[in-house]
């Protein structure tokens, strides 16, 4: 097959094959050079026929025409470069079910649209497999028995007709009737994910941040301990931090240095009052910001907790700078009136750290967030504990974190390929004119498979697929949402949507889950 673009001048030569006429349109200029015939011809919409002696019939395709090719070789040049993925060669096995190399295989050519997967001939008969994005005619025009008794596409018998070439020509219905539920007609859940900063939770089990080196030998040091994350085994997700002091009346600010990866993002708060966040944006790899603080009772206990979102680690884009070492968390930090010793830190991470118990899902999987720590992600859940609610949509009135759960069955019959997304819609409903978009952190789950994190102020990405596998598009799936909101007045997604990005009759066949373990009851602090 040969194939150019508008507006272009061609020029094919044959060798031997005996004399060359147009037997359809015009255009061509043919022109005996020595034993080889030489074809000349501008591309344009209308399809042209060249016969030879030998039997050989080249086609000239314009966009509009189909084409019919009794001869064993076919070239077709196109004006149109898109046209020519219509056609499809498939390489016939043997009867050992093995192929041979391209320039000895048997195949089938054949026109049919978006996708063909393979082909095989048996007693007759014609067996089709491909994918199918609308009603399509199917045309094969060469590589089928001289006198076909059945045709198959993807196991079905279709009615075809054959010409006295041996053209054969059917059509694919397609009919999809297929929808999937709307999110807002769930029986959501709710659970508070942040409750360490209430006044009777216990960090006694947390990890001392008590190490005075670190393992990162690329960073020295500026607080008494590390507080790098990856120091206490945590090196993905959210990392929380506590930190224990005794007031003593002066603690006016705090200054923190804290470092997450590209859009990540930081929320203090002392003990249960919110303090203030550093929303993220996209350039920015770390932040210096200095959180002005309330009015503490000199001799109280108070304990600052800190959040930062755990973007990855970086890649080592400038020779010899070793930028994956980047370490994450508290690189630095000053409470006013206090010396940096006086805070005394624990902190905490993904459920295991190093030694994580979802070997299925893999080490990526979950953060530090409390509902993730009990594995309430995963399916089986026990949401029926838990607060009804009106999800995602619904959103949180304060800063903090909250976690959403529900169920939700899907229907989609076999044989269909239906591409389905997460698409979140901007949410700038709390947000005056001229600033900037609620800052608002989304992660969302499905069969306990983290599937995206989205960004409200930074964005782009506002799709979120998730394939066929990690979904059971023939049966009860949970999903679950982490919405952290970075601002006092609390946030909501503005708009939550699963979509149907496709609708495929596909030959593909079955496609297995993946690793669904559930959850059982982790005994996490």
């Amino acid at each position: 097959m040969v194939y150019g673009g508008p507006d272009e001048q061609h020029e094919l030569a044959v060798v031997d094959a005996g004399e060359a006429t147009t037997s359809e349109g015009d255009g061509v200029q043919i022109e005996k050079k020595g034993d080889a015939t030489v074809l000349n011809w501008q591309t344009s919409s209308s399809r042209r026929v060249v016969t030879f002696g030998c039997g050989l019939y080249v086609y000239i395709l314009g966009t509009s025409h189909s084409v019919r090719n009794p001869s064993v070789l076919l070239l077709t040049c196109s004006p149109d470069r898109n046209s020519a993925y219509n056609y499809w060669t498939l390489k016939l096995p043997d009867e050992r079910g093995l192929f041979a190399p391209d320039v000895l295989a048997s195949t089938v050519i054949l026109k049919a649209g978006y996708l063909m997967r393979n082909a095989t001939v048996s007693s007759g008969c014609l067996n089709l497999v491909g994918d199918f994005n609308a009603t399509t005619a199917i045309e094969v025009i060469g590589g089928a028995p001289s006198e076909l008794t059945e045709l198959t596409v993807n196991g079905e018998s279709v009615s075809f007709e054959q010409d006295h070439d041996g053209v054969i020509t059917a059509n694919v219905a397609f009919s999809p009737d297929i929808t999937v539920p709307s999110l807002d007609s769930l029986e959501w859940k709710y659970i508070d994910s942040l409750p360490e900063i209430q006044p009777d939770y216990d960090d006694s089990d947390w990890p001392s941040a008590d190490l005075t080196y670190s393992n990162n030998t690329n960073f020295n040091l500026s607080t008494p301990s590390s507080l790098f994350g990856a120091d206490y085994g945590f090196s993905t997700g959210v990392l929380i931090y506590r930190g224990h002091f005794t007031a003593n009346g002066q603690e006016s600010s705090l200054f923190l240095m804290t470092q997450g990866g590209s859009a990540f993002g930081t929320s203090v708060w002392i003990d249960s009052e919110f303090v203030d966040s550093f929303d993220g944006y996209d350039a920015a790899m770390n932040s210096n910001k200095t959180y002005q603080l309330p009015k503490l009772q000199s001799g109280n206990d108070y304990v600052i907790t800190v959040l930062i979102d755990e973007m990855g680690m970086d890649e080592n884009y400038v020779v010899r700078e070793n930028e994956m070492k980047n370490p994450r968390g508290i690189l630095r930090y000053t409470l006013a009136g206090h010396e940096a010793s006086d805070i005394t830190w624990k902190l905490t991470g993904n459920f295991g750290g190093e030694d994580y118990p979802d070997k299925d899902r893999g080490p990526l999987n979950e953060g530090g967030l409390y509902a993730e720590r009990q594995g309430y992600h995963l399916p089986g859940a026990p949401i029926a504990d838990w607060k009804a609610s009106g999800g995602p949509t619904e959103g949180i009135s304060s800063a903090g974190v909250a976690f959403y759960g529900a169920e939700i069955d899907l229907d989609i019959p076999s044989g269909w390929d239906v591409p389905l997304s997460f698409t979140f819609t901007n949410g700038t409903s709390e947000v005056t004119e001229g600033s900037l978009a609620s800052s608002y952190r989304v992660q969302l789950y499905v069969n306990g498979y983290q599937f995206g994190k989205y960004v409200n102020n930074v964005g782009p990405q506002k799709s979120f697929p998730v394939p066929q596998g990690i979904w059971n598009y023939s049966g009860t799936n949970y999903i679950a949402f982490a919405l952290w909101s970075l601002e006092a007045g609390g946030a909501k997604v503005d708009g939550l949507e699963l979509s149907v990005n496709g609708t495929i009759l596909s030959g593909y066949g079955d496609f297995p889950l993946s690793p669904q373990t559930g959850w059982s009851d982790r005994q996490a602090y």
